[in-house]
């Protein structure tokens, strides 16, 4: 295939490709890395393009399977229960992983939204303002939707 007919066919897909890959990973910096690495895996197939009849299911197939190993990969490091600290007394680890399990299933009683907003402050230690840049919510909903989740959570425990 040749470059102007890789642009014709391919590029036109890539806004599609990109809200398809946001849905999926709901991060915008991994979205358009998953599409960026969709787009490198098309170019070195080129040769063999010419023969996909539907260009837009091809690539979701793609792109699909590279966000599902994007999420495999990032997983171990967001799960709560593999992070005691191997230094502690065995009887602090245990009460620690019961601590941790208490909290997981405060935290799965929390609504999607307000868990999401959570974890992004508190877990990954972003700022306000980049969980808006990052969601696209008002600073002062994420605010509240963080105080509510904590209060609830409060409550929980």
């Amino acid at each position: 295939m040749e470059r102007n007919q890789f642009h014709t066919v391919w590029l036109p897909l890539q806004d599609r490709f990109y809200r398809m890959a946001f849905y999926m990973l709901e991060s915008e910096a991994d979205a358009k890395d998953a599409v960026q690495d969709l787009y490198l895996k098309l170019w070195n197939l080129r040769d063999s393009l010419e023969l996909i009849r539907e260009p837009s299911a091809y690539g979701a197939l793609m792109l699909k399977n590279l966000c599902i190993d994007r999420i495999r990969k990032r997983r171990p490091a967001e799960d709560l229960a593999d992070c005691p600290a191997l230094s502690d007394p065995p009887d602090e680890q245990l009460s620690r992983r019961e601590d941790l399990g208490a909290l997981t299933k405060a935290m799965d009683q929390l609504p999607p939204g307000q868990q999401k907003l959570l974890k992004l402050h508190v877990l990954q230690g972003m700022s306000y303002e980049e969980i808006q840049k990052e969601t696209g919510l008002s600073g002062l909903n994420i605010r509240v939707q963080v105080s509510l989740a904590r209060k609830k959570l409060k409550q929980l425990l």
